[in-house]
Parts: C-alpha cells; structure tokens; sequence
C-alpha cells in the first residue's frame, strides 16, 4: 500500500522522480549523485524549474542547520534542507540523497550491535533519529550485510553534541575506521538496496544473477561485485600484474601460503572443502614498502566491503562467518610480503 510509512512513494517503472534543486550553488553534487544512481539502479530522475508540488524531492540551503523532512504522501514532496557548506561535501550529500530515497544510516540497522558499539551519551538531540534502531524494514533490505563501506555509514563524529565526541565505534577498530572517510561514492550494496526497495519486480523472467550480483537498469546483464564478472556474475575478472593462481581449498587442517614479491591487484578465493562449514583465516603476517594494501571479505555477503588493511599486521584472525573468504592483494612494488593461515572449522 501506498501508506507504507517507511518509503516514500516516489514513481517508480516508467516514472520519473521529480527533484528541484533551489540554487546552482548547491547543484554539483545533487545532479552527480542522480546520475550515478540512474546508472546502477532502475531509479530515473527528472529536474523541474520550480518546487515540486507533489511526491519529489525538494532541493533547498540554509545557514544554520542540517534539516530532512520525509515525505510518505503522494500530495507533498520530501525537503532536504541543508547547510550551504553540508552541499559542498559530496559524502554527506549523498548520505541525504540516500536518505531521502529511504536508505537507511548503516548505524541504524536491527543488526548493528554486532559492528558497532553506539555512545548515546555523546549524540546532539537533533541527530537521534539518525542512530535509532529502525524496526520495519524489510527483510529483503537485510539480504545485504551490514556494510562499511555504504554512504550510509556517515564518520564517527557525525551527529556529536561536543567537538572531538564520538558517536560510535566499530566493533572492528582500527580495520574500518580509516575506510569509512575514504569513500565519498554510493557502494555497491547501496545501489543494491535501492534497487531492492523500488526495482525488485522488474527483472523477474530474466536469468538469475550469480554471486550477489544484481539487475540494475537493465534486465540483460548483471552489475556484479569485485571479483566476479560476466552477464550472470559467473566469471572472474582479470587480474593485474604478478599473480599466481586464484583459488584454494580450506581443509579441517591449517594451511599456510606464503605470497612474496608481487605487484599489481591480485585475488585469492579460500573455500571450505564442505560449503556447510565456514573458513578461518588469520593474516600471520602482512608487510610492505610504498603503497600497499589488502581487503578481506570474510562475511557472506561478498557485496559489502571487506576489512582494508593498508599498514603491516601480524597475527590477525577474522571471525569465521562464511564458507568462503575473498583477499584482494594491492601493490605498486614488489618489496612486500603477505603470509595466510587457512583451515576449515565448523
């Protein structure tokens, strides 16, 4: 129905979803971000000259504070409201982008407290909607983890009553803090999510898309998720540089590989002998000169972004929450070391 109270009703199919964007000031990141999410997603936009009277969304700046009003009625549009120095950055006004389109802050998921620990104390009384746990959203919405690398996810100090407060910590401090102000674009699940909240009845005849890939603004090739390529997500990118073979096999026993002296962008896919039982993996030692650095993707979802790891680490073991665990392997030269223990566990 039309009164669900947790997405606004914007057009979807064929229609476009109108926006009007108050000043040219404020128009560098609002357009861009529209473009992207065409791109990726079912989703099409429409420019007015003049307010939307209707479902839209109405782009307008003030001085003072950052402001968002969801709308859920067909007859009015939703008001985003900020600061004219808020526009000038292009994360947090795709946050509001993403907001308005009914994405929901990563902080704010049913299963956020097994990522972060929240400091209630430390949250401005304007900014509590923001951290607070969201009951209704479907479940569809969850088939995607918990993703640090979302727009959702704004920096800790976003929302703080006091300069230097934080407002949460990741349960996986360090790994993930220096990653959360590192990306600036919509990530891969966020366009998924999108796509999952307003496409999802589009692409029902075709083929199914392989590895959590899925049919963005077409129903003829999957958008697909690193390393996974092809029409269906069923084949594998090329790799860059010095690599060696991509795939190993996890044994109830521990292996351990040593990879030395390669430069380039390189994968390795580790799966458990037995799909019913997940991978351990522990990085024994991880070491480099120049530019250097490693994502492990340890969770199910191959779609959320994994742990970037961009200085050296010695005895580091991920939780073991999958059947499977992609390492991606970044260097500009070949002065680098990268020592993995693998094994099958329950």
């Amino acid at each position: 129905t039309s009164t669900k109270k947790w997405l606004p009703p914007y057009s979807t199919g064929s229609k476009r979803i109108r926006y009007y964007i108050r000043s040219d000031y404020i128009m560098t990141y609002v357009k861009d971000g529209f473009k992207e999410i065409e791109k990726k997603t079912c989703l099409k936009f429409k420019e007015q000259k003049s307010p939307v009277q209707i479902i839209g969304i109405n782009f307008y700046y003030n001085y003072n504070d950052d402001i968002i009003k969801m709308s859920y009625s067909k007859k009015k549009p939703t008001i985003v409201n900020l600061k004219r120095d808020t526009y000038m950055l292009k994360k947090m006004t795709r946050f509001y982008i993403g907001y308005a389109l009914g994405l929901i802050p990563e902080v704010t998921r049913r299963d956020r407290d097994s990522n972060v620990i929240i400091f209630k104390e430390n949250i401005s009384y304007s900014f509590e909607r923001f951290f607070e746990k969201v009951k209704n959203y479907p479940d569809s919405y969850y088939n995607t983890d918990f993703d640090f690398s979302s727009i959702m996810m704004f920096d800790s100090s976003f929302g703080s009553n006091y300069d230097g407060n934080h407002t949460y910590m990741s349960k996986f401090y360090p790994f993930y803090g220096s990653m959360i102000n590192e990306y600036a674009e919509f990530s891969f699940n966020d366009y998924k999510r999108l796509n999952v909240l307003y496409c999802k009845d589009q692409c029902k005849k075709a083929p199914k898309c392989q590895n959590r890939g899925y049919y963005g603004s077409n129903c003829d090739t999957c958008n697909c998720v690193y390393p996974f390529a092809g029409k269906f997500c069923k084949s594998y990118s090329k790799k860059v540089g010095t690599c060696e073979g991509s795939f190993l096999k996890a044994y109830s026993s521990a292996k351990t590989k040593t990879f030395k002296e390669y430069k380039g962008e390189c994968y390795y896919i580790i799966k458990a002998k037995n799909s019913r039982k997940k991978v351990k993996l522990t990085i024994v030692n991880f070491k480099g000169v120049g530019q250097y650095k490693l994502e492990v993707k340890y969770r199910k979802d191959k779609g959320a972004a994994g742990v970037l790891i961009t200085s050296d680490v010695e005895n580091f073991t991920f939780p073991s929450l999958s059947s499977s665990v992609i390492v991606t392997y970044h260097a500009d030269n070949i002065t680098n070391e990268l020592v993995l223990k693998y094994q099958e566990v329950k």
